[in-house]
């Protein structure tokens, strides 16, 4: 992958366009359809600004054509395999294993889909995990029916009725035909990602042309503008329950001041004030943008804590937040991409995964835990003083028929003022409870640092990857389960694709 301003200078991620592949091992005309994969790639190349890479098995015949094109022009490829490659090489005739094991050596990752499965389920399973992980998917097939589970037919139908965008080459005749034309259209447009591209770099440079260091440095970007929309966000929402709870009180003391017109005024003000200015400070917007912001951010932070596993793990995948899916594209593509992250041990996945994952979370959640509970108790002894403060000014004023305020010549107006003052204080340490959502998330945190420490006795003791990963996506889907709430509120908010 090239260096550049893409690279060193702006800190964006790369888009890519990811090109799967599914035909047949038996070709009539060998030549020709190499020479139809070859100019099919080159167009697709030419007509995108992105990094093109093909996903593809490595199977004799159409699956070693394509593989074989896209390193002639230099397109980077991801090989998955139906089956451990011990295995997978028992299909071959030696002249043609030979084929498939440079293509091995030359691929950017190669990762096995199939190896829960038996027999041609292994297969249909690997042409099912191509489509997933690409955008578009190029298709050599004879328009007949399969003559087996996992064929050609199989993979082109299931991606046909899902929607997916397929380039038909004929194997006979060597005709193209798009499918979902409309979907192949969109696939090029990514605006989230363009969005979180376009965000200031906030002081935050690339260390080097590493991949890593751009999707870490890509991260700290997404946290330093989250980390400035959201205070200000909190701080702006608390102005309005403040502003109508003036109101409130003027409102009802101002009948009883001599002159009052001015103070109902004043109060009709802090009323309209009150409902204007979450339009006016966009606080919809704000908070929209910050949960935009952040959930990318967290998204992008556990690709990286999967950093130096031995393939791609996507614990939430583009299914479920197809706004993302650019992001976890780019993130997949330069973990791929990364040389220096190959030959990681179990033992040195474990320690780090540990130390800047679990242990980190662990800290922060047990912090915000501490926090959220000392807003929590603020907030109720506001509540609770000002409150029975009230109920005594109202209580002596009734019992002592007000003969110790007319002795001392106290006005009637202000007992009205501080009874209103203080009930309005006790109902806005209660709002303000509510906005910070302090009781639901100091219980979500302390949780949460339970389940990781328990979870953390679990990888310690694990000695496998297989065990190993599937603790640390549980942990992943763990962290990220508040993300699909926070896309779901800005949807609703009709701003994530603007």
């Amino acid at each position: 992958m090239p260096s550049g301003p893409n690279r060193i200078g702006s800190i964006r991620l790369p888009a890519v366009l990811a090109i799967g592949f599914t035909g047949h091992r038996t070709l009539h005309d060998e030549p020709k359809l190499r020479q139809v994969i070859l100019d099919c790639l080159r167009r697709q190349k030419a007509a995108s600004r992105w990094i093109v890479y093909g996903v593809s098995s490595a199977a004799a015949g159409a699956d070693q054509i394509f593989a074989e094109s896209c390193l002639e022009l230099e397109i980077p490829l991801r090989v998955l395999l139906p089956k451990p490659v011990e295995h997978f090489r028992n299909d071959f005739k030696a002249e043609s294993w030979q084929r498939t094991e440079k293509i091995l050596d030359k691929a950017i990752s190669v990762e096995v889909t199939g190896n829960r499965n038996e027999g041609s389920e292994q297969y249909y399973d690997c042409g099912i995990q191509t489509i997933a992980e690409s955008q578009l998917l190029m298709a050599i097939w004879d328009g007949e029916p399969s003559r087996g589970a996992g064929g050609t037919q199989e993979i082109v139908s299931y991606a046909e009725k899902i929607g997916h965008p397929v380039v038909w080459i004929h194997s006979v005749t060597g005709e193209l035909k798009t499918m979902n034309e409309a979907a192949a259209r969109r696939m090029r447009v990514h605006p989230e990602l363009d969005f979180l591209n376009g965000l200031p770099n906030v002081g935050i440079t690339v260390p080097s042309d590493s991949p890593r260091d751009l999707a870490m440095a890509f991260l700290q970007k997404l946290d330093e503008n989250a980390n400035r929309i959201a205070p200000q966000a909190r701080r702006l929402a608390s102005i309005p329950i403040v502003y109508t709870a003036a109101a409130a009180v003027l409102s009802g003391v101002a009948p009883e001041i001599p002159s009052a017109v001015p103070w109902l005024a004043l109060s009709a003000v802090l009323g309209i004030v009150a409902i204007a200015l979450p339009a006016i400070l966009r606080l919809h917007k704000r908070q929209s943008l910050w949960a935009r912001t952040r959930s990318a951010a967290e998204f992008s932070r556990s690709v990286l804590a999967l950093w130096h596993t031995p393939g791609i793990y996507n614990v939430i995948g583009p299914e479920l937040i197809p706004d993302l899916a650019g992001i976890l594209r780019s993130m997949n593509f330069l973990k791929m991409d990364d040389r220096r992250r190959k030959g990681a041990s179990l033992d040195e996945f474990k320690h780090e995964y540990h130390r800047d994952r679990v242990v980190d979370q662990i800290a922060y959640f047990s912090r915000q835990a501490a926090r959220a509970e000392l807003h929590e108790r603020r907030f109720q002894a506001i509540s609770w003083v000002c409150g029975v403060l009230a109920i005594l000014i109202a209580s002596g004023y009734l019992v002592t028929r007000t003969r110790w305020i007319t002795v001392q010549d106290f006005p009637h107006q202000w007992i009205a003022f501080a009874m209103s003052s203080l009930f309005e204080i006790a109902t806005m340490a209660g709002a303000f409870a509510l906005v910070k959502d302090s009781a639901r998330r100091r219980r979500r945190y302390r949780e949460m640092s339970e389940c990781l420490r328990q979870w953390d006795k679990q990888l310690d003791a694990l000695q496998t990857w297989s065990s190993v990963l599937q603790v640390a996506e549980q942990i992943e889907r763990a962290l990220l389960v508040e993300l699909l709430e926070w896309r779901s509120m800005i949807l609703a908010a009709g701003l994530a694709r603007k």
